[in-house]
């Protein structure tokens, strides 16, 4: 499937496989170029519902709540549905509740309800006009790194448009949608894709929706040609990566085969013996470092409970390079922590600078 020219960030060209290479490869060290005193390696982030709530903690512009598996049922107003269907709610969260009534033939029609209000919910959320987690998440990446997110909702899509002009397609991170997004388009004719709202290249006519994947413990990602496209782009760049970062995602019950996929991913991985991985999470840190475990290489890890104190807002855009300079060559380079901005064009002005740093051919490895 191939993507639409005017949907940065969710290509799948040959630039998105340069890292691909045979698994049975040797272990080799980071792609580090000396001359440009940069780390060609990728940083892979992977996104759950955690990171739009804390993105968005007290909604979106309008002021609508970001639901999480625990409150969704309540936050999206599914309540109605349910009974009118004489289904009670006893489990503890939506994951669980649905995976109940997928499994029986007798809620077809609730569960085409219960999807169509859940999507119809996440489609109208709107970024607020100050900047926030999701801008600097995109702000904070290179062209080499990749952003997977398995949220429906379109806040990083929307971020990443609008910081598009300032920073330039050249120079963005690419994104990847691993559960669909209401945000992102199909023309299954012309085998293309784009964000939602535009019309096909090819054809004219106007996007249908991606597929959402729902809360089953069995997904089959390749049944559906943009899901397993989205993984395979995943998978490319997870097996050179130099840093992994998840925020926000715990690997639920659910997200068996995801998990799974991941670790197999990870376990691919050429760099291993000198790749950092990294999980922002607001839980304890020693139930987080459990649920996690079989992707410790090593001490090669670190917890954080925000985003805030992460390695990538101590060196944005160059998260990499700093931590080979740091570890494979012993000239750490110093701290160059993202400030607090008031204005979206603050934030892009300042980071710019790294860019253009970027077009030079040359990292310096000073702060701005």
């Amino acid at each position: 499937m191939r993507k639409d020219s005017r949907c940065s960030g969710t290509s799948s060209g040959t630039n998105d496989f340069q890292y691909l290479q045979p698994v049975n490869e040797k272990k080799t060290y980071p792609r580090l170029d000396l001359d440009k005193n940069s780390c060609e390696s990728p940083h892979v982030v992977v996104l759950g519902a955690g990171a739009s709530l804390a993105a968005l903690p007290a909604g979106d512009l309008n002021g609508r709540r970001l639901p999480l598996m625990d409150n969704l049922v309540e936050v999206v107003g599914l309540g109605s549905i349910l009974e009118r269907h004489g289904i009670r709610v006893i489990e503890p969260n939506f994951e669980l509740l649905y995976n109940r009534l997928a499994t029986s033939a007798r809620y077809t029609e609730a569960l085409k309800e219960i999807e169509n209000e859940i999507e119809e919910y996440f489609r109208k959320l709107v970024l607020p006009d100050k900047p926030n987690l999701y801008d600097k998440l995109i702000l904070c990446f290179r062209e080499k790194d990749v952003i997977a997110t398995f949220n429906w909702d379109p806040l990083l899509a929307q971020a990443y448009q609008r910081n598009l002009s300032a920073v330039g397609f050249e120079q963005m991170p690419q994104i990847v949608f691993l559960h669909g997004n209401v945000a992102t388009g199909l023309c299954r004719n012309c085998r293309t894709y784009g964000w939602r709202h535009n019309l096909c290249d090819q054809c004219g006519e106007r996007f249908s929706p991606t597929p959402l994947l729902y809360p089953i413990e069995k997904k089959n990602y390749s049944k559906d040609e943009f899901i397993h496209e989205q993984w395979e782009i995943l998978r490319s760049h997870l097996k050179h990566a130099y840093c992994f970062t998840v925020f926000g995602y715990s690997a639920p019950a659910s997200d068996v085969e995801a998990r799974k996929l991941m670790h197999e991913m990870w376990k691919q991985n050429t760099t291993t013996d000198f790749s950092q991985m990294s999980i922002i999470d607001i839980k304890p840190e020693p139930e987080v470092a459990a649920s996690w475990k079989e992707f410790f290489i090593r001490h090669n890890y670190g917890i954080r409970t925000s985003f805030c104190g992460s390695y990538i807002t101590h060196h944005p855009r160059r998260t990499c390079d700093a931590l080979a300079m740091a570890t494979l060559q012993q000239r750490p380079w110093p701290e160059n922590r993202l400030p607090q901005f008031e204005t979206l064009e603050d934030m892009q002005s300042w980071l710019t600078t790294l860019v253009d740093e970027e077009k030079s051919g040359k990292l310096s490895g000073k702060p701005c």
